[in-house]
């Protein structure tokens, strides 16, 4: 499990560095440096699997140089680190300048790391999905392939024993309807049509019988969060996901219990890192770490703010074991009760 990230004038970063843990939260305001911390990884990442140039790969495009270094501080170098614990141990490091090759060491460490990244512009509702007749990807960083994925796998055993819930078949599609039902009232099927690459995909409503609906007429969050799930149930432990904005399209009670399916997978050794915008997800890990499902060690919240000089803080949002909030920032979470207070004339 990755437990510290160290960067260092990259984009809006000066020098930072945070503790991560089995489950970690990123929020914040738009362009508060959420999306340039996981970019950060996404570069450990493309260093790892490319071994050149890690700007440009197949998890990000981030263009050039000049593109990435802090312009307030202007950097002569950009410097990238991240270190593991438990059954692997090490540091790995990454150094970027404008002239020369970028610099790694400690690849091995990430070599072997099973990791998904899902990115806000994921696949939804579609007519029709694509077979994945590429080695590249299990899942696609839009997700263009979770749905393949359940195709080919739905009969066969959970590839992580660890994240099967009790009493229910060790198959991928049991666990896939069992958690799409809880979150949303649906089921799944999935296969691949013959003699041809696309998939065809089709939910049915667990009260309502058997009749088969196509994706594009149930909600669009059910396709969102269908692939959100297979795409977790796809890991092993201390696999590395990453996901932002889980929360699209969904209603705040599903946005919740999603929250329930992390936290789940977390506690028995997934590493998630979520960008959020919702205080449904903020405050579903709340109420996961109150009722004992993970523990407040093992969860991280970051409420990323920027200085006058635009500099990006993240601040360490410290949570009870009965889930409450020690250090309130302004700005977390908090427009509700401003709004309320203008309505009320307060």
């Amino acid at each position: 499990m990755l437990s510290r990230i160290s960067i260092e004038g990259f984009k809006c970063f000066d020098k930072v560095e945070l503790t991560l843990g089995k489950m970690n939260l990123l929020t914040g305001a738009n362009s508060s440096g959420k999306s340039s911390f996981i970019q950060s990884l996404l570069l450990l990442m493309q260093q790892t699997e490319q071994g050149k140039n890690p700007l440009n790969g197949k998890y990000t495009h981030l263009g050039f140089w000049q593109d990435v270094k802090n312009s307030i501080t202007n950097p002569r170098k950009i410097k990238i680190s991240v270190s593991e614990q438990g059954e692997v141990q090490g540091q790995c490091n990454l150094e970027l300048d404008m002239d020369n090759p970028a610099e790694a060491s400690g690849i091995d460490l990430l070599a072997e790391k099973d990791f998904i990244y899902l990115s806000a512009e994921r696949v939804g509702a579609e007519a029709v999905y694509q077979q994945n007749l590429t080695d590249e990807y299990r899942i696609g960083v839009h997700g263009e392939y979770t749905f393949d994925y359940l195709s080919v796998e739905r009969m066969n055993e959970l590839r992580e024993p660890a994240f099967l819930y009790p009493e229910l078949g060790v198959n991928l599609g049991n666990q896939v309807d069992y958690w799409l039902d809880y979150i949303t009232g649906y089921m799944i099927t999935s296969e691949r049509i013959p003699g041809t690459e696309i998939v065809k995909v089709a939910y049915r409503q667990s009260r309502g019988g058997n009749r088969e609906i196509k994706p594009n007429h149930v909600g669009t969050g059910i396709s969102y969060v269908a692939n959100v799930i297979i795409s977790a149930l796809s890991c092993r432990k201390d696999s590395l996901f990453v996901i932002e904005n889980p929360e699209i399209h969904l209603h705040p009670k599903a946005q919740s219990k999603l929250l329930d399916f992390f936290c789940f997978l977390a506690a028995r050794g997934l590493q998630v890192i979520i960008e959020t915008h919702s205080d449904h997800i903020f405050n579903g890990l709340r109420k996961n770490i109150k009722m004992g499902r993970i523990s407040e060690r093992d969860s991280n919240i970051y409420f990323f703010r920027q200085d006058e000089n635009l500099i990006s803080i993240p601040v360490k949002i410290s949570v009870s074991k009965d889930g409450v909030v020690r250090n309130h920032e302004k700005g977390l979470f908090d427009q509700f009760d401003e709004d309320l207070d203008e309505l009320l004339g307060l």
